[in-house]
């Protein structure tokens, strides 16, 4: 059986994200959990590797990992964010306790069934589950570039155009679940979320399919 190459690309990431971490929570993290992330890892990888078309799994691998990453990051960010993107509003980070309450399985955490968390407590509990997506979308970002799904011209890959219209969506979302005031229409929130579409369909230069669709040129975040 020949060795899956990519697992080259998951040791390098696993030793400086897990093994060499600065951050205390990560430190923390005890063996088994840490054993459990990279098994998690390791069989996304594989069910790559073993597909038959390993571009298109590799996009649909990367769409639900994005998801949830930036699921939590909208929660993260401060107003005034640089680089700005229409649809990513960053004022989301008031609503973490209720974010963390209501969305996030706290295991045995008390709040679940007594009370919201604090801020402090959703902080780190949010920052957790980014961390853990965030490191998924590093690992299929790299394999990405290994199996060549990208546009050499930095400036036409597809890869951020999908974050931001994933995060756009995901914060559209939002603010609908909980009736607060949208910061852009149904029709932009819309059109970013067929960015997904375009990527996970297999066409081979999602941002021109988009851009092709809308007649537009995608709207790139200001510095």
């Amino acid at each position: 059986m020949v060795r899956n190459p990519l697992y080259a690309f998951v040791l390098d990431q696993v030793k400086k994200e897990i093994h060499e971490s600065p951050h205390e929570l990560i430190q923390m993290l005890s063996k088994e959990n840490k054993e459990n992330i990279i098994q998690e890892i390791s069989n996304m990888v594989e069910t790559i590797w073993q597909s038959p078309d390993r571009v298109l799994a590799l996009r649909e691998q990367l769409i639900v990992r994005m998801l949830t990453e930036v699921h939590f990051e909208i929660f993260m960010i401060e107003p005034g964010h640089q680089p700005s993107f229409n649809g990513i509003s960053g004022e989301l980070k008031e609503y973490l306790p209720e974010f963390a309450q209501k969305q996030i399985d706290s295991g045995d955490f008390v709040w679940r069934q007594e009370r919201k968390p604090t801020k402090d407590e959703a902080y780190d509990l949010v920052w957790g589950k980014l961390w853990r997506s965030n490191l998924d979308s590093k690992i299929l970002g790299q394999i990405r570039i290994y199996l060549k799904d990208y546009n050499t011209n930095p400036e036409r890959d597809w890869y951020l155009p999908l974050r931001y219209a994933c995060a756009a969506w995901v914060e559209y979302q939002f603010r609908q679940e909980y009736s607060l005031k949208q910061v852009i229409d149904g029709l932009l929130a819309v059109q970013y979320s067929t960015f997904l579409d375009c990527v996970s369909q297999g066409h081979k230069d999602p941002l021109a399919e988009w851009e092709k669709t809308y007649n537009q040129v995608f709207p790139m975040p200001s510095k």
